[in-house]
């Protein structure tokens, strides 16, 4: 928020005295509503507010230049353009100006046209209001959890860039002296120095694995029709299966970022045959809303199954401890949801649930 903070003692949270709102708005009697309705909002869950009202995107880029706002409400019928031309407009203008904060918009226009809405949240804007069905209580709510939720966001989008920073890092000062050190060992014929090669290699694939993790954990923006029978076999044909067998008992269609969807198909099986054996029996099959991956190994313990998709964490001397927490982040990654339970053959069944068929 852009005034003082104060914090609440009873919840530990820090509160603003003043929320700064941006009415973008041409009407005057619309803006002198709105102005109304934020107005005559203030409680403790939704303070005072001090709305600003401008009539044009020129003008509200301006002041966002030189003002610290919390929100922008945003009419999308404007003399210079309407509808989501609007938002996209708006968006064009701010969005290559380095003197301006990121800000959560709310957009509104009299118009019920759910498509617009859609495309206006698709685009970026935090929530959609109907101009007619606006009252104080639904005004402030909105104003309150979009504020919210970019606060969120904002701190997703903070955190995703210090990853890729830290794989960055990864990949340029490790991967570096460590093609030095082999490059020395390749020179020298001793038995000795196994283990000094084999913890190179290792080294060399937790560093792969980091950078896959940063990859694959990246929000999934565009998606195509996956074939489960396809994608698995695919997939199978790319890992290494000593004994094992698959059975892909039956087949769907879903939307799914086809790279990062092979990388948790190539993942669970390399997970399968690692702790249920080189001869495992591994079983492909569609639930009602979305896949499963089962086998017949050892299974996994109720009290570990929580821990396993954390980074690091392994049961095996050579493991990285990265497979499956990619695997997290690739489902994360979709919307999509994962649960470790034992399967029909008394194994491990790894069920992704939440998927949108095709």
């Amino acid at each position: 928020m852009t005034s003082n903070d104060t914090e609440n003692q009873s919840s530990g949270h820090t509160v603003a005295d003043t929320i700064s709102v941006l009415l973008v708005e041409d009407n005057p009697g619309d803006a002198r509503l709105f102005k109304h309705h934020i107005n005559t909002g203030g409680s403790s869950a939704f303070p005072t507010a001090d709305v600003t009202h401008v009539e044009s995107l020129t003008a509200a880029v301006d002041d966002l230049a030189t003002s610290s706002r919390d929100i922008v409400l945003l009419d999308l019928g404007l003399p210079t353009s309407s509808g989501v031309e609007t938002l996209d407009s708006f968006g064009e203008q701010i969005g290559d100006r380095d003197d301006i904060d990121r800000v959560p918009v709310v957009v509104l226009t009299g118009l019920e046209d759910e498509q617009t809405a859609v495309q206006a949240i698709e685009r970026g804007a935090q929530d959609y209001l109907i101009k007619d069905d606006v009252n104080r209580k639904l005004l402030n709510r909105t104003i309150r959890y979009a504020i919210e939720r970019h606060r969120q966001e904002q701190k997703l989008r903070r955190e995703k860039e210090r990853f890729e920073q830290f794989a960055h890092v990864v990949s340029h000062d490790l991967r570096n002296p460590l093609t030095v050190a082999k490059s020395h060992i390749d020179m020298v014929d001793n038995d000795d120095l196994e283990p000094v090669e084999r913890n190179l290699a290792r080294m060399e694939e937790i560093i792969d694995d980091v950078l896959t993790l940063a990859r694959t954990g990246e929000e999934v923006t565009a998606m195509t029709t996956v074939h489960l029978k396809s994608v698995a076999r695919q997939c199978w044909d790319q890992v290494p299966t000593a004994e094992a067998s698959i059975s892909i008992v039956d087949n769907v269609d879903f939307r799914a970022d086809d790279r990062r969807c092979e990388q948790l198909f190539e993942n669970l099986f390399r997970n399968s045959i690692e702790h249920g054996g080189e001869a495992v029996a591994i079983r492909v099959a569609s639930t009602d809303d979305g896949f499963l991956i089962e086998d017949d190994g050892p299974g996994i313990p109720e009290s570990e199954r929580d821990e396993v998709f954390n980074a690091g964490y392994t049961t095996e001397p050579d493991g990285t401890g990265f497979g499956l927490n990619i695997v997290k982040a690739i489902v994360d990654a979709h919307d999509w949801e994962i649960a470790i339970s034992e399967g029909s053959m008394g194994g491990t069944r790894f069920t992704i649930s939440a998927v949108e068929f095709a």
